[in-house]
């Protein structure tokens, strides 16, 4: 404040002059910066090699803070003003520092960081998907992942459904069905001797994400007529809804339209101002072509004889779903012609062409159905092309779909292909074609339940399956098959001071490297579960005491024979070897499990094996990201881990006979156990050190496969 000065009395004192405020004169008040600090990182192992993954938290980060591991520059992610995420460039190995420069300053922790790898274990066997892999030609497969064991628990089983992703909803939807069983499990609230039978619903579902489910219409909710064997397709941003059964006693004659799977428009049929053109029918097939939509062919259900029924292959469409255009006529079979069929999923558009994929006819009778191998396409509708005859076997109620830019048939019943491996029933086939003339299979051990009559719905991601045959044994499972891109893997040396390498004996034993397998740029190689196996040139023997641990990612995957009490070798096996395996350590039914010959004999001198399993989760849905792994010391203790802690208790197995190993991803040599020993899932590292590690060491192996796997 202005100080007073000397004045009279005649001379009044003028008031002080004020102050200068802020918005006076536009200048902000001085602001206390808070200092940048490091407070914690994690993990606190560091790969020499490069390539882990970091989190730090601090105070006071900044967009274009900078980051040193061991006096290297790392890759920075900023997440917030209080987290960063790293990924470490090559360091020297022993403690290192950890520098952070940004605005607000600069701060480091002094030696918090350990470089090390398991292979500086004396004797370790390292095989990390980041080294040391022979890859070769490019290569597109694909795996089945388990989405949930059950839809619901009031979803009630059923096959003839369908199953459809609407983008303009962002949901599958699932529509309708059949189920013969009386209520509560079944549809019907009428005798079971009573015509018509009550056995079809109108129910509809919808999900997300194929995980969670919702109950959008019940049962008897009257928005359309009762039904299964129905086509259901997106078309201008609606679903269409075409066709059915007789099991009301008469046909779904009808067109059908929602937008939002809730609120159904009857096009045409009952209580629309038209019927559709075609006659009445059942099992016709709908698609989208050429920006139109179209139906054709079906069959009677109702007549007799039997040998009087009618098969149908003539061809409509429709600019508007009301108007409809008949563009081929009934017609005899011939070059150009596909006999009078159905029975499937729908036509589908593929190369420029719409094409038809397996048919058939049904007849309830002792001759029964007649199933067409066959793939016919066409340009226009009217006249059509007969591919060459595919190697899968004739079948009814199958899915036929466009995906991945590739012609897919999926599952439905057949009479089978025995000598090519496909049994007769309900069939877990899946083939798939770049050009309908030649075909590839997945494995014929698929872990999705063999079905027919199933819905299939389709997205850019994924092919989602749910409903179905399958459920009437108690198995209201989805779901979902994902492409695996990447290339052959010829052989995997590992990073180890003796470099062994484990190669594939046969082309199709090649699992596949792929570059983001375990997350965004961390790599792994991928094993199908069925053919993939890497094989040592000799056995690789500990006869002082082992470890084995992996790191990766396991979808659940349902033992083909419930029954089978593992004899020989865990159903996903990670590290084992051939006839008569010593030991073998792998997977089942998400726990760690170790099946170990036994220094004994049986009562007729047959090898015993002990089965020791422990742990639990490390499979379920599509998995995830996990570490496990034994220790089994000389003196026979035999350690169970989990993300690098023990699970379960101290277990009890021979040790008197050296352990060894000669094969990652499965195990033995047998066509019968062989096959059913096999690791399905990809794994970034797998680690055997020729001692047993004790609970530090254990700690410190999963840190670092946190930070060289990216697993949070």
């Amino acid at each position: 404040m202005a100080s007073l000065v000397a004045c009279t009395p005649s001379k009044p004192v003028p008031p002080p002059a004020p102050e200068p405020k802020t918005h006076d004169t536009g200048t902000p008040p001085p602001v206390e910066t808070e200092a940048l600090a490091l407070t914690r990182v994690s993990p606190t192992v560091v790969d020499p090699q490069g390539g882990s993954h970091l989190t730090l938290e601090g105070v006071a980060f900044d967009p274009a803070v900078r980051v040193w591991v061991g006096g290297v520059p790392a890759i920075v992610g900023f997440e917030s003003t209080t987290r960063l995420r790293v990924v470490t460039g090559p360091v020297p190995t022993g403690p290192l520092d950890l520098e952070v420069s940004g605005e607000a300053g600069d701060d480091a922790l002094r030696g918090v960081l350990d470089g090390w790898s398991p292979a500086e274990l004396a004797g370790a066997r390292v095989f990390d998907a980041a080294s040391g892999v022979a890859r070769e030609e490019a290569r597109t497969t694909y795996e089945w992942q388990r989405l949930t064991p059950e839809i619901a628990p009031d979803w009630r089983v059923r096959d003839g459904n369908t199953l459809t992703w609407l983008p303009a909803t962002g949901r599958f939807w699932m529509v309708a069905g059949w189920n013969g069983y009386q209520e509560p499990d079944g549809f019907s609230s009428i005798s079971p001797d009573a015509y018509p039978p009550e056995n079809t619903t109108d129910e509809v579902w919808s999900s997300p994400d194929g995980v969670t489910w919702t109950l959008e219409l019940p049962h008897e909710n009257g928005a359309f007529e009762r039904r299964h064997a129905h086509n259901t397709v997106v078309w201008r941003d609606r679903m269409w809804m075409i066709g059915g059964d007789h099991h009301q006693g008469f046909y779904n004659h009808d067109v059908v339209s929602s937008a939002d799977g809730i609120h159904w428009t009857v096009e045409l049929g009952p209580g629309a101002a038209a019927e559709p053109p075609w006659s009445e029918r059942a099992a016709q097939m709908s698609g989208v072509f050429d920006g139109k939509l179209w139906t054709a062919g079906g069959q009677d259900l109702v007549g007799y004889p039997v040998d009087s029924l009618v098969h149908h292959n003539d061809v409509w469409n429709t600019e508007d779903g009301v108007h409809w255009t008949q563009v081929a006529p009934d017609a005899p079979a011939s070059d150009t012609r596909w006999a009078g069929c159905g029975v499937m999923d729908g036509l589908v558009e593929f190369r420029g062409e719409m094409w038809l994929v397996g048919c058939a006819r049904i007849r309830e009778d002792a001759v029964g159905h007649t199933m067409f191998s066959e793939v016919w396409s066409t340009p226009d509708g009217v006249t059509w092309r007969q591919h060459a005859a595919p190697p899968w076997a004739g079948k009814i109620w199958h899915n036929a779909v466009v995906w991945d830019d590739r012609l897919w048939i999926l599952f439905g019943y057949t009479y089978g292909d025995v000598a090519n491996g496909w049994p007769a029933g309900n069939s877990a086939e899946v083939w798939f074609s770049d050009d309908g003339e030649t075909w590839q299979s997945l494995p014929a051990d698929s872990p999705a339940p063999g079905s027919h009559a199933q819905g299939i719905a389709v997205t850019d991601e994924a092919l989602v399956y749910a409903g179905g045959n399958y459920s009437f044994v108690d198995d209201k499972s989805v779901w979902r098959l994902v492409p695996v891109r990447g290339h052959s893997v010829a052989s995997w040396t590992e990073r180890g001071a003796d470099g062994l390498t484990a190669s594939a004996v046969a082309p199709e034993q090649r699992p596949v490297w792929v570059e983001d397998g375990l997350g965004d740029g961390v790599p792994g190689v991928w094993f199908d579960g069925s053919y993939s196996t890497l094989d040592l040139a000799a056995a690789d023997v500990q006869p002082a005491g082992r470890s084995v641990f992996w790191v990766g990612r396991a979808p659940f995957r349902p033992p083909p024979y419930p029954e089978w009490p593992e004899e020989y070798a865990p159903l996903g096996t990670v590290v084992g070897e051939g006839w008569l395996p010593s030991t073998s350590v792998g997977l089942s039914a998400g726990q760690v499990v170790v099946v170990n010959h036994e220094d004994r004999v049986g009562t007729y001198g047959e090898p015993i094996f002990a089965r020791l399993a422990a742990g639990e989760g490390l499979q379920e849905g599509p998995g995830e990201l996990r570490m496990a792994g034994i220790t089994h010391g000389p003196d026979g203790v035999l350690r169970t881990f989990v993300d690098g802690l023990r699970v379960g208790p101290d277990a009890a197995a021979s040790y008197a006979t050296a352990r060894e190993w000669s094969r990652l991803g499965g195990a033995l040599d047998d066509p019968y156990y062989g096959p059913n020993t096999r690791f399905a899932g990809t794994l970034g590292a797998v680690v055997v050190v020729p001692e047993a590690l004790d609970d530090d060491e254990v700690a410190r192996l999963h840190a670092w496969a946190v930070g060289r796997f990216d697993a949070r």
